[in-house]
């Protein structure tokens, strides 16, 4: 841990001292859809924006895309002309999502960057009332930024990416310093695998550690973003809310490892983690539902689907539970309206094609009202781990061949160290660091890499002239941040 976790846990603890203060109510997420279908709508939205305020959605986002071949024109202009002014009309906040596209025209030079830079100024002037931007979309998908991975499996996209992110950050502060700037926008999930046959992606932990090892190594001195933006969507839309992902990929019930990604990426810079403030912004969320049997669509299906009374209570269960994560800042649902193309397009919006209201639509509205009329008791406080996640050494077993056998493993990826050492009680005083473990070992020790899906079996030949008289010693260390260690020392038992 560095010097400032002290600091950083005080901080932690003012901030929930707040949040019981203010009785939960101000941390509540404002709920929203991502859907650009009220811009393209010959009224400038109007009817569709009535729909969504009458849920008690606060925001709409729109795509404002950046075509490097066109750097000097704001795409579809002419609708944000319309839809912008009606959207604020009708008393939502109208959110831009910008980023560049499609990726096989990116050059991704330092003109460009420049270019993207200009081109977000350009769009923040052209609509002074829009003073939030979402910066990004899944750069971690090779559908929007390439390359993603080395041959080696180092990580491309995200120092790539984050020179755009910067130089956008840069220009929007200067047009006006109360623009929220939200970055990335990241993908749920990704396979880290430069030998990967289709969708060679990064998975949300890596890319964050790979953006964060960028930022340090440019010295820069002012933040990325003020919000991070990270898309919600399940394994399967099969799953539950709280169906889990495997590490390194997170959906909503690993966002506490998106935390301590961001964390392990960001501490001890200029730029704010959650401890000190940033939150998070759910920018799409959704479990595309069956549409077998209705008009309007067209295609077949090419994912598992969810029925709509599954998805009604998902997204109710979601507001519910974000009113409680001060964390979160907002959760825009992907989107109001369904797309009409299986296969291609998304079914997971709080309306069909066709515009009329799935159940899911009046399970949020009930949710948005419970939420503001009951604020959460006991709003949750995250707080970064100092240690590994999971990390753990089994009781060492004595083999009757003299040798001892134990088993080490953690939740996420990391190194481990495991030795023998004397069978006294400074060991486990000492015995804190690789580097104290090492200099404390008996005999040659064992090193080697730690995935979370299993756990390594090591042994250790005990010689002759120390049995009875050693202990076993692991240091495990966090593969996204070395300064989080975790230490065992456990005397063999058996025969």
């Amino acid at each position: 841990m560095g010097k400032n976790t002290r600091s950083h846990a005080v901080v932690a603890f003012a901030l929930a001292a707040l949040v019981l203060a203010c009785a939960g109510s101000a941390w509540a997420a404002d709920i929203g859809a991502n859907d650009d279908t009220g811009k393209f709508a010959e009224d400038g939205g109007s009817a569709f924006f009535e729909k969504m305020t009458a849920i008690g959605l606060k925001q709409t986002v729109m795509t404002v895309r950046f075509v490097p071949t066109e750097p000097d024109t704001i795409q579809g202009k002419a609708f944000l002309d319309k839809a912008v002014p009606e959207a604020n009309r009708l008393g939502l906040k109208v959110v831009f999502a910008v980023y560049p596209y499609p990726p096989r025209a990116l050059a991704r030079t330092q003109a460009e960057v420049r270019a993207f830079a200009e081109y977000v100024a350009v769009v923040a002037r052209t609509f002074p009332q829009v003073t939030q931007f979402v910066i990004g979309n899944e750069p971690n998908q090779p559908a929007f930024w390439r390359p993603q991975l080395s041959r080696k499996g180092v990580v491309l996209s995200a120092p790539s990416f984050g020179r755009y992110l910067a130089a956008a950050y840069d220009a929007l502060k200067d047009v006006n310093p109360d623009i929220t700037v939200v970055g990335v926008g990241l993908s749920p999930r990704g396979n880290d695998n430069p030998a990967a046959r289709s969708n060679l992606s990064t998975s949300p932990v890596r890319f964050l550690g790979a953006l964060g090892a960028w930022y340090r190594k440019t010295g820069r001195t002012t933040p990325l973003m003020d919000g991070l933006a990270f898309h919600l969507y399940p394994r399967a839309a099969t799953d539950s809310l709280l169906h889990r992902y495997d590490w390194p990929n997170a959906g909503y019930a690993d966002l506490g490892r998106v935390k301590q990604a961001f964390w392990d990426a960001f501490h001890d810079t200029a730029q704010p983690t959650t401890v000190e403030g940033l939150r998070l912004y759910l920018n799409e969320a959704g479990w595309q539902v069956d549409t077998t049997g209705l008009d309007g669509y067209t295609g077949v299906e090419n994912v598992a689907v969810t029925t709509e009374k599954k998805q009604a209570a998902v997204y109710g269960e979601l507001v519910r539970r974000l009113s409680c994560d001060q964390d979160v800042a907002e959760l825009n649902f992907f989107g109001f309206y369904d797309d009409a193309t299986r296969g291609s397009g998304f079914q997971a919006a709080l309306h069909r094609v066709n515009g009329t209201p799935r159940p899911a639509a009046a399970s949020v509205a009930a949710a948005i009202r419970k939420t503001q009329a009951r604020p959460c008791a006991q709003p949750s406080t995250w707080i970064p781990s100092t240690r590994v996640i999971g990390a753990g050494m089994s009781t060492p077993k004595l083999q009757r061949s003299g040798a001892v056998r134990t088993l080490v493993g953690a939740k996420e990826a990391a190194r481990a160290v495991v030795c023998l050492v004397p069978a006294d009680s400074r060991s486990k005083r000492l015995v804190a660091s690789a580097r104290s473990l090492l200099a404390r070992a008996v005999a040659p020790c064992w090193q080697g890499r730690l995935t979370p899906q299993f756990r390594v079996l090591v042994k250790l030949d005990v010689p002759v002239v120390l049995r009875g008289r050693v202990a076993v010693a692991a240091v495990i260390s966090a593969q996204a941040n070395p300064a989080r260690g975790s230490s065992f020392v456990g005397a063999p038992t058996g025969s």
